[in-house]
């Protein structure tokens, strides 16, 4: 008997650790809501400037330089 009171505490980690693992799965797997009939705006999400757009970029600003001469 003193050796089931051994390993009472891995047994109840391990049963915890399935426990949460187990929810987890089931909250991700799970169904997604269906979206609401709000209809989306025309406007884009604005994304960050690229090196190419700023000309900070070493390798960006000489190929910003080589189109600046074309036109």
């Amino acid at each position: 008997m003193q050796d089931l009171s051994v390993l009472t505490p891995p047994l109840l980690m391990c049963a915890a650790v399935l426990f949460a693992v187990g929810a987890f799965l089931r909250h991700e797997m799970s169904k997604k809501r269906p979206e609401t009939d709000e209809p989306e705006t025309d406007e884009p999400i604005a994304s960050p400037s690229t090196p190419e757009e700023t000309g900070n970029n070493a390798a960006g600003s000489d190929a910003s330089e080589s189109t600046a001469r074309k036109h």
